[in-house]
């Protein structure tokens, strides 16, 4: 493990995640959530513990996500777009010059991150509902989404 892994705080994994997404859907609430459990749950050790994840009733649910979330805004860091249903997020350019930093300090780990948010943006929401529940069922107990 590199040095600096431990490190890396919420805001920076959503700043990575946001980097990578770049799929068919935007990143909205639901993936910025759903990004983050998947890096705390199959990332590195150290990043678990820097959340607290909960089965709530669209699978894993961690408030201090969407606290990370509106920290980055308010930073200038990530743009919000309200013209959809759920409001959506980019990067904005100070929020990409952060990410090059981050990618200078821990590497590989960044680009698994991307992948993370790529991943999240590749699905449609059922679908990685779906996904998440298969690899972690302790998450669906209090799901509104049945299977």
């Amino acid at each position: 493990m590199n040095d600096v892994t431990a490190d890396v705080s919420v805001q920076d994994i959503i700043l990575v995640l946001a980097a990578g997404a770049d799929g068919p859907y935007p990143l909205d609430p639901v993936r910025v959530m759903k990004g983050a459990f998947i890096v705390s749950q199959a990332g590195r050790e150290p990043w678990k513990k820097q959340f607290r994840f909960r089965p709530y009733d669209y699978g894993p649910f961690d408030a201090g996500v969407y606290a990370a979330r509106d920290k980055l805004v308010k930073a200038g860091l990530l743009e919000v777009d309200q013209s959809r249903r759920y409001e959506t997020y980019t990067l904005t350019t100070s929020g990409q010059q952060r990410v090059a930093e981050l990618e200078g300090r821990i590497g590989d780990d960044a680009g698994w991150i991307r992948r993370v948010g790529h991943y999240v943006t590749s699905k449609s929401f059922s679908r990685l509902l779906e996904e998440i529940y298969r690899r972690w069922p302790e998450f669906a107990s209090r799901s509104l989404i049945r299977r």
